[in-house]
């Protein structure tokens, strides 16, 4: 059964850095990270201390040329986040140093983002309704498809939703 945590419990705290609009957030596999990607072109990672007050550290993760629209962390290695930008990319980022490892040009605004549970493979969905698998490994495409639906992507499924052509 899930740990239940009473909300009386919980303190919030509030992040500034970026300077548009953010579209997505994630926790990485340790939950000691905390990525957050925005309409401004750049994904930053917080570095979060359970009880800290001092100044948060973050590093800021800059090459997109459109909106960081989702990101995820990958499920093995707490230091390796992949975002998926309008700009038609999707890129690999050590999240220590903030510089992008890989990089791969796909052929629409992606959208959405998921790594399958073993890491080995990341999901891409873009506004064609078109779904892209990319081995971790190589980080190229290794398989492609057009759907006549929406495509969302979650760590656990894929969900397709009819949507009207």
């Amino acid at each position: 059964m899930a740990e239940t945590i009473p909300f009386k419990n919980l303190h919030s705290r509030e992040y500034q850095g970026h300077k548009k609009k953010v579209h997505s957030v994630a926790w990485n596999c340790s939950g000691t990270k905390l990525a957050s990607g925005s309409v401004d072109q750049t994904a930053r990672i917080w570095q979060i201390e359970p009880h800290g007050h001092g100044k948060v550290k973050d590093v800021e993760l800059k090459g997109h040329t459109d909106s960081v629209d989702q990101l995820c962390w990958d499920p093995k290695h707490a230091e390796l986040i992949a975002t998926a930008s309008g700009d038609k990319t999707v890129r690999l980022w050590d999240a220590r140093s903030g510089k992008c490892s890989q990089q791969v040009e796909l052929s629409g605004e992606n959208i959405n983002i998921t790594y399958k549970p073993d890491g080995t493979h990341i999901a891409v969905g873009n506004r064609d309704d078109e779904l892209t698998i990319l081995d971790v490994r190589k980080f190229k495409p290794i398989h492609k498809r057009k759907f006549n639906y929406e495509v969302v992507a979650s760590p656990a499924k894929f969900t397709v939703i009819h949507k009207p052509i």
